[in-house]
């Protein structure tokens, strides 16, 4: 999934009042994710997966 449409599902997300996180917030996990590169992970409470696609994009695109 591509930056375009990760996008958009956040703005369909808003439109229908889905709570997502924020921005500031999924770059500072991402940088912790890229730094201590965890073997597993247990992801709780996703509406539209904007985390579960950055945890794909860092770990399992890049293998």
């Amino acid at each position: 999934m591509n930056k375009q449409e990760l996008e958009k599902i956040k703005k369909k997300a808003l439109e229908d009042h889905i709570p997502i996180i924020m921005d500031d917030t999924l770059e500072t996990i991402e940088k912790y994710l890229i730094e201590k590169k965890p073997e597993k992970m247990l992801e709780i409470g996703t509406a539209v997966r904007l985390f579960s696609n950055l945890f794909y994009q860092i770990f399992i695109k890049k293998r």
